[in-house]
């Protein structure tokens, strides 16, 4: 069921994926700056990723909100949920392998001028992330996660009643979410993929040892390198799962409805999706 909160309203996912392509090279124009030599290499692999992705995962991901939209009706479990949670995932690690090869072939050709670039977008996208979750008193952060919270319920179940309003306050105020602890592996994650890039373009590697590189950092990226960070987001899952559970089945029969309807949407935009990949 956290499939549910991976996804945005009905109508922009097929406008919003038909454009992924571009929405996608802006978005990492944004980071990288790309040259007039790149922006063609970059467009065309993009292209290839998107078509993969549309003929190979589109069916997997309608399978998933078939399955989450029989579960919706009935009550769920913790483990249940957290099976989702995998599965989800399981479908980030075969993307981040279809992207490896993405980096491998742009990473050479960036420039310093480029990374120095990347830096700065990462120093204010984290300066906002500071105002969000860290600046403020624990009582603000608390408000800010439980405004959020009940948005992301309201979306997928309607409405909620009070009751359900305090079960999302309880699962905040128990949660080993550590905004602190986040926020440095945040910096940790970028500062690995700076220094990736760099290693690379100082030391001119071929092509083998690029792909050792990048290997080595979506690996890093996936699973992470630091047992205490994992032991960490083994708890946070946990714990979201659990807090999932309990707000799901909570919920009334009208409340299932709306949801399970929510993923209908979803699922008819998908198929709408695949049989365009066909047809094409």
């Amino acid at each position: 069921m956290f499939l549910l909160f991976a996804l945005s309203g009905c109508n922009a996912v097929k406008v919003s994926y038909n454009n992924a392509q571009e929405l996608t090279y802006w978005w990492l124009n944004s980071y990288v700056h790309f040259t007039a030599e790149q922006k063609p290499v970059i467009k065309a692999e993009l292209a290839a990723l998107h078509d993969w992705h549309r003929f190979n995962e589109i069916p997997v991901y309608i399978k998933l909100l078939e399955t989450t939209q029989k579960k919706v009706l009935r009550d769920t479990s913790s483990k249940e949920v957290c099976s989702v949670v995998e599965d989800i995932r399981e479908r980030m690690r075969i993307l981040n392998l279809q992207t490896e090869p993405i980096v491998e072939k742009l990473a050479p050709s960036l420039s310093h001028e480029q990374l120095e670039h990347m830096q700065r977008h990462f120093d204010r996208n984290n300066a906002k992330w500071r105002k969000d979750w860290l600046d403020g008193s624990q009582k603000e952060r608390d408000e800010h996660r439980l405004k959020l919270a009940i948005k992301r319920a309201e979306m997928f179940y309607g409405r909620i009643n009070d009751a359900q309003r305090k079960i999302l306050q309880e699962n905040i105020h128990i949660s080993t979410f550590n905004a602190d602890t986040s926020h440095d592996e945040r910096l940790r994650r970028q500062a690995d993929a700076i220094a990736t890039l760099k290693k690379i373009i100082d030391m001119e590697l071929e092509e083998p040892d690029i792909k050792l590189e990048i290997a080595a950092y979506f690996d890093r990226l996936q699973n992470g390198d630091d047992l205490a960070y994992k032991n960490y987001m083994d708890r946070l899952t946990a714990d979201s799962c659990d807090g999932f559970a309990k707000l799901h089945n909570s919920t009334s029969a009208k409340q299932r409805q709306y949801a399970a309807d929510k993923l209908g949407g979803y699922i008819q935009d998908l198929e709408a999706l695949k049989s365009s990949a066909q047809i094409q």
